[in-house]
């Protein structure tokens, strides 16, 4: 009997109407004209292979493309999905906190953010919903969206590839890109691609 396969494309948003060089994480912020058109794209050249759910942070940056898609697939909101919370660090310059807090490029595992999140918390959260929504859906395969942030991406790529924590920050990825991952029952997940482009 041949196993399912569940495939995952992890797909970051697009551009937002935050101004370049900010750092935002649990900042609400709307995507802009840009960002908008980018994830259509994307979603179009995603959607070419048929998609069993929808799973979107709830942040509106990554929420606009699932209400796009909610009349002919079924969406479920994760807030486990969301960014980082970077509490007083949020609307900040990141080349001025790169320079403050070097940990965001040296060793992100011992990032705290004042009044936000620890990355130990962060990470925790992201991977135990990555593993329980796989869990549950894994003997049933099917190909699934999850609409989400970079900082969350970096993580689940990390866990696929088993690339430590203090290197997440060396992975690039720019919005509107997605990458796969798939898995089948009792094997080891496989990354597909990275960072793929419309």
């Amino acid at each position: 009997m041949t196993s399912s396969i569940l495939t995952i494309d992890i797909l970051r948003h697009g551009e937002t109407s935050m101004d370049a060089g900010k750092l935002y994480g649990a900042t609400d912020v709307p995507l802009s004209d840009l960002g908008k058109a980018q994830l259509l794209r994307a979603v179009q050249k995603i959607h070419q292979e048929p998609l069993a759910q929808v799973i979107s942070s709830p942040l509106q940056r990554c929420a606009w493309l699932a209400e796009q898609l909610k009349a002919k697939t079924p969406v479920h909101y994760e807030r486990s999905f969301a960014e980082m919370d970077f509490g007083d660090w949020e609307g900040q310059d990141i080349k001025t906190l790169l320079h403050q807090e070097p940990n965001f490029r040296l060793d992100v595992s011992q990032l705290e953010a004042p009044n936000g999140e620890t990355f130990a918390n962060f990470y925790t959260r992201v991977k135990q919903a990555w593993e329980h929504h796989t869990t549950k859906h894994i003997e049933q395969g099917g190909h699934h969206l999850l609409i989400t942030h970079g900082g969350v991406i970096r993580v689940l790529l990390g866990l696929t590839l088993g690339i430590p924590k203090t290197k997440l920050t060396n992975l690039f990825v720019p919005h509107a890109a997605w990458s796969r991952v798939s898995f089948v029952q009792g094997q080891q997940p496989m990354l597909w691609f990275m960072n793929h482009e419309a």
